[in-house]
């Protein structure tokens, strides 16, 4: 069901915003220094340029408006009894509003989801969407600097958001040189939580670190991790934390990086990241509403060099159920992709790359279904191959992808299936 009263707030942020806008992915820090200079004496200034939507800059605040849309057109050749589909889908849909208020060290975000798709996807305990509104709040952050010199900032995130868990998924999905994020960082990450976290940056901004609380797990995959994020169903949360060192610049880390190389790097760029996440859930479905505990571990490494990018991830997560027969499992997941961008043409800039994922289901009780995949009745298998190529008419803010994906899936009881994908997809920031 549409929720009408969203349909009008939509339409009405979607004719204000009259020019292409930059990257909407949030920030953990205060911008990307490329906002309007505050003007004196009281005065408001609004200006709208390509790259950056609308802006509104006042005295002591600044706000900034954007939108996203990603419609997608699919076609899946299923193997076995399952049926094909086709179809056109609106992927994304989103309005993103933030930038600082009353000080330069406090900043806000605020995202909202409109595409009926993703919203089903967020509120999975309302299938139906009976609740009309249930999954527009996409990210409501409140960011603090509370110490910031030369030598260290530290922020304070409060509220509801990304959980900086995996580097893919932190990645802005508006930014991703494929058409999605890869099969082990949708399962293993990706995932969004009411939090409280610190964030750090040291020295020349090399070393990064990140540290807190979670209302839910970090894993989309797992059973009950993607509920209303915005409340914890039970007392029990989950704990985050995570180091990454690289070269220093800002877009390598975080929520700061678009995946890319748009622009020749003239140096080598890089980040290798170490993140772990630990914790219980008492929402889990298929398990009579059991606690389950989760921990879970990710290595992660980036690097642009002149025109191309790579990245690579491992996951490996340990869990279990507090039933009457325990239910344990353990798995792994890893992902590698490279991509290549042309120099830019008169009118379009082209760009290929190819990706190889995988999640095995390693170790399970005997005959109980895996937290992380319940698909599954014991160990599996599921390895993904992709290749894009992609047409950037402006950067990320105006492209078009077209993608295939060959995935095999084999798990242990049951028979396999070999299954094709092939994906159209555009995006446009205004």
């Amino acid at each position: 069901m549409t929720n009408p009263i969203g349909s009008s707030i939509f339409a009405a942020l979607a004719m204000t915003s009259v020019a292409l806008a930059g990257s909407n992915d949030p920030k953990n820090t205060n911008g990307n220094g490329n906002e309007p200079k505050t003007p004196q004496d009281g005065a408001v200034k609004i200006s709208a340029e390509a790259g950056k939507g609308i802006t509104v800059q006042g005295d002591n605040f600044r706000l900034n408006l954007s939108n996203r849309l990603q419609v997608n057109l699919g076609y899946t050749n299923n193997e076995g009894a399952t049926e094909d589909t086709f179809g056109v889908s609106m992927r994304r849909a989103r309005t993103m509003l933030q930038g600082d208020a009353y000080k330069e060290t406090v900043h806000y975000l605020v995202q909202l989801e409109w595409a009926d798709d993703m919203r089903y996807r967020i509120a999975q305990d309302d299938p139906d969407n009976e609740a009309g509104s249930l999954g527009n709040l996409l990210d409501g952050i409140l960011m603090w600097d509370f110490m910031k010199s030369d030598d260290m900032t530290m922020t304070m995130r409060f509220g509801q958001g990304k959980t900086l868990f995996g580097q893919e998924a932190t990645d802005g999905a508006a930014g991703l040189e494929f058409i999605d994020r890869g099969l082990a960082a949708r399962t293993y990450s990706a995932a969004r939580s009411g939090q409280l976290q610190v964030v750090g940056k040291m020295g020349t901004g090399a070393f990064r670190w990140n540290a807190g609380m979670l209302n839910n797990d970090v894993a989309a995959g797992a059973t009950g991790s993607q509920r209303d994020d915005s409340r914890n169903l039970s007392n029990e949360m989950n704990f985050v934390g995570g180091v990454s060192f690289g070269s220093g610049q800002d877009e390598m880390y975080q929520e700061n990086r678009n995946q890319g190389a748009l622009m020749a790097a003239d140096e080598t760029m890089w980040v290798a990241n170490l993140k772990l996440a630990y914790g219980q859930n008492d929402d889990a479905d298929g398990f009579g509403g059991a606690e389950y505990d989760a921990f879970t571990l990710n290595a992660s490494g980036a690097a642009v060099m002149g025109r191309m990018h790579l990245l690579g991830e491992f996951f490996y997560r340990d869990e279990s159920a507090d039933t009457a027969a325990s239910i344990e499992s353990k798995s792994f997941g890893w992902q590698a992709q490279g991509t290549y961008t042309l120099e830019k043409g008169p009118s379009v800039q082209w760009a290929g790359g190819a990706r190889l994922s995988g999640v095995h289901v390693t170790d399970v009780d005997a005959g109980a279904n895996p937290i992380l995949w319940a698909a599954a009745l014991g160990e599996a298998t599921i390895i993904e191959f992709q290749v894009v190529a992609s047409a950037f008419y402006s950067g990320h803010n105006l492209k078009t992808q077209i993608g295939y994906t060959l995935q095999n899936v084999d798990p242990d009881v049951g028979n396999s299936a070999t299954n094709h994908v092939f994906e159209l997809q555009s995006q446009i920031i205004f």
